[in-house]
């Protein structure tokens, strides 16, 4: 434990000097005063007098951050577990800056938020600023999870290793299992003559080239196109071609030899993208996909300018979704989702972004004080997977800020829910007992997953999430040669058969060969038998 004392201490130091400047800008002095209550600041709850012998949990999250300390649900909680908490709150966006302005001035919170990811982790258990928590004491304290967390996905502790140990603990988000499904412009697809969505990529090309051609808006205009992709975020671009080739660019996966390869260098994401450019070049795809976001995919498929989107999930086909399906009916569109496509996979694959998260990370204090650690496992286990608690943590307070119509959960629409501190601020683990979903999850819900959560598989990356050390070295100016040779690729700025070597050897030589060894490393640790 010295040896990472002083770990901690050296990183402290480097990390100071990196975030000076920030930390006059954000903080002044380092340190915001008890009455500032912004959120996104370090707001610190009112300190315990002297004789309080309440253990203090520093407790930092960038979701749902109430609007006041002392609110119902942390009042209810420091009642009901004899602790005091207080509270970092943290904006959604731009939330890790000004997270490593507090790590630098010291102050190392006991939970750390909820976004963060396994470079965070890799670069934070390196850095001596996590704590090492062993498996078998988060089972005893924390039965009930543990057995939620297994019975839905027993490997999830995977996530959690990292040179030998396990940090944090394990983290699922169910909903990321299912994949993403194609939804079509229904009165599109009967105007050019299809009664249902296609299934096969040939016929998708079909589809496309009608939307373009056949006026399906019935304006006498030429002024439509088949489909976007949310440029702005490529990793959700064009799924339905790359899963038809049975690849995501932003995966790894196993390679005809049984070794783990990314998934942006491979053949199939070559093939992928010769079909996506020769659509392009056809009038087939919107040129602005470039720039397009789902606010831009929103408004050009309600206002029938493009007839097809490729990353909803089956919960945004629901009448109520604020993503394709509501805005769609609010122009009197309606859209129909399809099946993923099949192509030269031979299977119908659809992207998933997998099930499984980042642990939730603790400070490294915890790892010297047992007490508190204990308490925290006991409250975690509380607000998961107890009723009242996750009730408490997620909804608010009974009968003020919601009710329960048999086991469904009525949203009361004041008071507003962040006043009394609900939603995933206190519960960072809300998603892992399936158990809960009986209490937000409508009929209609379960019957529309019935309908379009069925028939293809799920593609996935083979070891996500994953601390890799490589990761925090390379990863962002890896993922920027992907996003700019994809992009361009597409649109006929690079080709794709020199151009295509060209960059999978830059992508090897810029540090993605490492990963990939570290990749196949780990791959090869799990899975022996």
């Amino acid at each position: 434990m010295h040896l990472r004392k002083k770990q901690r201490k050296k990183t402290l130091l480097s990390l100071t000097g990196i975030v000076l400047s920030m930390t006059f800008v954000a903080t002044g002095c380092g340190k915001l005063s008890d009455s500032e209550t912004t959120p996104g600041s370090f707001v610190e709850a009112v300190k315990p007098e002297a004789n309080d012998k309440r253990i203090e949990i520093t407790w930092a999250n960038n979701f749902n951050a109430p609007e006041a300390d002392d609110n119902y649900v942390q009042k209810q909680l420091e009642q009901k577990f004899n602790v005091k908490i207080k509270n970092v709150k943290l904006e959604r966006q731009g939330w890790r800056d000004t997270f490593n302005v507090l790590l630098a001035s010291g102050q190392i919170p006991d939970i750390f938020p909820i976004d963060a990811n396994e470079i965070d982790f890799a670069t934070w258990a390196d850095q001596g600023i996590i704590a090492s928590i062993s498996p078998d004491e988060i089972r005893k304290n924390m039965p009930s999870y543990s057995k939620a967390l297994e019975s839905f996905d027993a490997g999830a502790w995977n996530a959690g290793f990292y040179n030998g140990r396990n940090w944090g603990i394990p983290k699922v988000w169910p909903t990321g299992n299912s994949g993403m499904i194609p939804g079509y412009n229904e009165a599109w697809l009967k105007k050019i003559g299809y009664n249902e969505p296609p299934k096969t990529l040939a016929e998708l090309e079909d589809v496309l080239i009608k939307f373009v051609n056949n006026d399906p808006d019935g304006n006498g205009k030429k002024d439509t196109y088949g489909m976007s992709g949310r440029g702005k975020l490529p990793i959700q671009m064009f799924t339905s071609v790359f899963s038809a080739y049975g690849v995501s660019p932003y995966q790894f996966k196993l390679g005809a030899d049984g070794k783990v390869v990314y998934g942006g260098i491979t053949e199939e994401t070559r093939s992928a993208l010769k079909l996506l450019n020769k659509w392009f070049e056809a009038g087939l795809i919107d040129p602005e996909f470039i720039t397009a976001d789902n606010v831009q995919l929103n408004e050009k498929f309600a206002n029938q300018k493009i007839g097809m989107v490729d990353n909803m999930s089956w919960r945004n086909f629901g009448a109520e979704s604020g993503y394709i399906t509501k805005p769609a009916l609010e122009k009197g569109q309606r859209v129909i989702g399809g099946k993923p496509v099949v192509g030269p996979a031979g299977k119908a694959y659809a992207f998933s972004s997998g099930t499984r998260q980042t642990p939730l990370l603790l400070g490294v204090q915890l790892e010297e004080d047992a007490a508190k650690r204990i308490i925290i496992e006991q409250i975690l286990e509380y607000v998961a997977t107890n009723p009242e608690g996750w009730l408490l943590t997620v909804y608010g307070e009974k009968g003020v800020n919601y009710d329960l119509n048999g086991d469904l959960v009525v949203v009361r629409t004041t008071p507003a829910a962040s006043k009394a501190g609900a939603g995933s601020f206190y519960n960072p683990l809300a998603n892992a007992d399936t158990s809960m979903f009986k209490y937000n999850t409508t009929k209609e819900l379960l019957d529309l997953k019935a309908k379009l959560d069925t028939g293809y598989e799920p593609l996935r990356d083979v070891i996500a999430p994953t601390a890799l050390s490589a990761k925090g070295k390379y990863w962002a100016n890896l993922q920027t040669l992907v996003d700019n040779y994809l992009i361009k690729a597409i649109i006929g700025k690079a080709d794709t058969d020199k151009g295509f070597d060209d960059f999978k050897v830059s992508w090897l030589k810029s540090g993605g060969q490492e990963l990939t060894d570290e990749a196949n490393m780990v791959y090869a640790e799990r899975h022996i038998k």
